[in-house]
């Protein structure tokens, strides 16, 4: 098979991060194509999705009770729950109120919202969180994070890349989380309750965490994590 790599599953397939939380949108091609890229992308993707809950968007493919329930599982094995088909056709639509799942028509991007964050199998993006992590809050994102602002006791950042945040690390941050062990994690202050990179796990000191206003990095170096000052790092 000596196709070449175009883009295929992210003609079929496109997964959009919203503020409401995720949209997975099935494109035109065949059924079997569909549905093995998406679930090659959930096997990659599983530690960024589990929890998160999703609206199928259909557009104008047909699909019967089958389809769906193939789909609504194959979401499921991610930790990903089905919580809504988006569709303009009414065979489909029909279809998902046989399984119980609501249903709301299609509408056309008319770029008056935000711009949406969206994950293709084959990029490697980034995500801009210009806010405060706080307590029981979480980031997910397959590519590199950049927050602008704290991650307090309890919240938590999980990233397939780097970690650069722009404030105070004080929860906990795992960078490389497809097991990508030359990720590193930058932060103004780095006091993480936990730091993860790849596989490599390091806690923080006991004791209160130095805020000298020197910006640190860490990364793994002989099968540990290095924490060194910033401003050392050579590019």
């Amino acid at each position: 098979m000596a196709q070449k790599a175009r883009p295929g599953i992210t003609d079929s397939v496109l997964i959009k991060g919203t503020k409401a939380g995720l949209v997975v949108r099935l494109g035109e091609g065949r059924w079997s194509d569909a549905v093995a890229g998406l679930a090659k992308y959930l096997r990659q993707k599983a530690a960024f999705f589990g929890g998160a809950r999703a609206i199928l968007s259909t557009g104008s493919r047909e699909l019967d009770p089958e389809h769906l329930r193939e789909l609504r599982e194959l979401l499921s094995s991610s930790g990903i729950e089905m919580c809504a088909v988006e569709t303009t056709t009414e065979k489909t639509a029909a279809a998902a109120a046989t399984l119980g799942i609501p249903t709301a028509a299609q509408t056309e991007d008319d770029g008056s919202q935000e711009p949406d964050t969206q994950w293709a199998p084959e990029l490697e993006e980034g995500l801009f969180v210009k806010r405060t992590v706080r307590s029981g809050q979480t980031v997910q994102y397959p590519g590199h994070i950049t927050i602008l602002g704290d991650v307090n006791p309890g919240g938590q950042v999980v990233a397939g890349g780097d970690v650069v945040i722009w404030g105070k690390l004080r929860g906990t941050v795992h960078a490389g989380a497809s097991g990508d062990d030359s990720a590193i994690v930058c932060a103004l202050v780095l006091a993480p309750t936990q730091l993860r990179i790849g596989n490599r796990i390091a806690r923080s000191p006991e004791g209160e965490p130095r805020e000298d206003g020197i910006p640190e990095i860490a990364r793994v170096q002989d099968d540990g994590i290095l924490v060194e000052p910033w401003s050392n790092t050579k590019s």
